[in-house]
């Protein structure tokens, strides 16, 4: 829920603040010793790490932290400010349940602590987008994942951030663990909980999921200030004077990313876009930006970051959101340890208007492969898109190479998205032909061509896909 332009964030912090403390104290009501948000009752800990453990107690204080899997106590002491930090070394994971013991003096225990992989998802709302589905935008066979949730009780954990824009940076979020089951899996990430039900599965250990994501927010209200004051047009104090919104500068990574930034994790996912489709040429600098940001905050060097290319939608005149697919794809040439899940494929013919495509399990199982193979370093798994490499043109015809292209093609026939153009820059529809490694293509309109597109529009929807059945990102030669 939005603040309303009269209200006092440092007074609502400061109620948020009272209302987190009341639910650490449950069960040791004298404890003063207060951890970061994410540390409670059913947390899951990412496993043989060095996790970073902090929070607030009482000022220049003895704090000491105790987990029961090995029962070695490690402490430090608070600062003037009550600030503490420590450092814990996990196990491998396990579907065993640990206890986190935290003392200044008085003890508070979390229990029911997992140690396993720890992923963290954000974006906006195909990323919030429930395993049940939002009215009149399903989920495809929602019902079966639902009432088969039960077999990752113990397996899986989500949280689920609410919710909380500020215009200074917070210290603590509402955080609260939840184990999956047919009750609360319906109201999980359905792209988050594909992608961690995978994981569990091939990894044969607990799998926790930082779910941290707002329907329609831009990348620049995910953004710390000192970057947004980097970008000309954005003048942070008219913006935060206004009534916040989801596109609002920095309110998001004010409210639910920097109290967070730091938990040990694996690595991040992400599906947004669709809210600076309006000026694709700024999105690969400012994603991009955004994505060392949050790696600078973890403090655990390059993390993996795994996106989603925004899916087929008529936006309306115009090609702007296949520009900003094509800067989407620009980001995992420009950053490394960063890889992009294509979805062109993941709409159906009578979703023109249906910005969430209800496809849901093939993305998470796509960010899944990205993980096993670039994460997990498992051997055999094909986990990237055919991506454009070059062409040469002999004739009235050109031949198009493409990255990433092990297992061929799908088909030899059929072939539809291709596009190709003269000089004058006029595009007709092109047949297409698989001649060995590479694309041919031409059309009888076009006797001396220059450039080919694919799929290169608001909604276009391709058929051609690698012989591992992932599809040929979209793409024009003519940049």
């Amino acid at each position: 829920m939005l603040y309303k332009q009269k209200h006092n964030p440092n007074i609502i912090m400061k109620k948020i603040s009272i209302l987190l403390i009341s639910m650490l104290l449950c069960g040791s009501t004298q404890a003063i010793v207060r951890p970061a948000s994410l540390f409670n009752d059913g947390m899951v800990l990412q496993q043989q790490s060095q996790v970073r453990v902090w929070g607030r107690a009482k000022a220049l204080t003895k704090v000491s932290v105790k987990g029961s899997w090995n029962n070695k106590t490690v402490s430090c002491k608070s600062d003037a400010e009550g600030n503490w930090e420590l450092r814990l070394q996990t196990p491998v994971g396990s579907y065993k349940n640990y206890k986190l013991t935290m003392s200044d003096g008085q003890k508070l225990i979390i229990k029911n602590v997992l140690i396993g992989e720890v992923w963290f998802a954000s974006g906006q709302s195909n990323m919030e987008m429930p395993l049940h589905g939002y009215y009149n935008c399903p989920v495809q066979n929602s019902s079966r994942y639902i009432s088969e949730s039960n077999k990752y009780a113990g397996k899986l954990r989500m949280v689920s951030i609410p919710r909380f824009p500020l215009r200074k940076p917070g210290e603590f979020a509402d955080a609260k663990w939840i184990e999956c089951n047919s009750q609360t899996a319906r109201d999980f990430s359905a792209t988050a909980y594909f992608f961690a039900t995978q994981l569990a599965d091939k990894l044969m250990c607990p799998v926790g999921i930082i779910n941290n994501a707002w329907g329609g927010s831009s990348v620049e209200a995910w953004t710390p200030q000192e970057i947004l004051e980097t970008y000309p047009e954005i003048k942070l104090e008219t913006e935060l004077f206004r009534n916040p919104n989801c596109g609002t500068p920095m309110i998001m990574y004010n409210g639910m990313i920097h109290p967070l930034a730091g938990y040990n994790i694996r690595g991040f996912i992400w599906y947004q876009g669709e809210s600076n489709v309006p000026h694709p040429e700024l999105y690969a600098e400012r994603f991009s930006n955004m994505i060392k940001a949050w790696r600078k905050d973890w403090r655990q060097g390059d993390l993996p970051f795994l996106f989603v290319e925004i899916a087929p939608y008529k936006y309306g005149e115009g090609d702007l959101s296949a520009q900003l697919r094509e800067a989407q794809c620009d980001v995992q040439n420009r950053i490394r340890n960063t890889w992009m899940v294509c979805t062109n494929d993941l709409v159906e013919d009578y979703e023109p208007f249906q910005i969430h495509p209800h496809k849901k399990f093939e993305v998470g199982e796509r960010l899944s492969l990205l993980a096993l193979n670039k994460v997990y370093s498992m051997k055999g798994i094909i986990a990237e898109s055919p991506q454009y490499q070059s062409m040469e043109i002999k004739g009235d015809r050109i031949y198009l190479s493409f990255a990433h292209l092990e297992g061929g093609f799908n088909r030899f026939q059929d072939i539809q998205g291709f596009e190709i153009a003269g000089a004058d820059k006029k595009f007709y529809p092109a047949d297409a032909a698989i001649e060995g490694s590479r694309v041919v293509v031409n059309s009888k309109s076009v006797e001396n061509p220059v450039a080919v597109r694919y799929c290169f529009h608001n909604f276009s929807i391709g058929n051609l896909a690698s012989g591992d059945n992932l599809p040929v990102i979209p793409f024009r030669t003519d940049k």
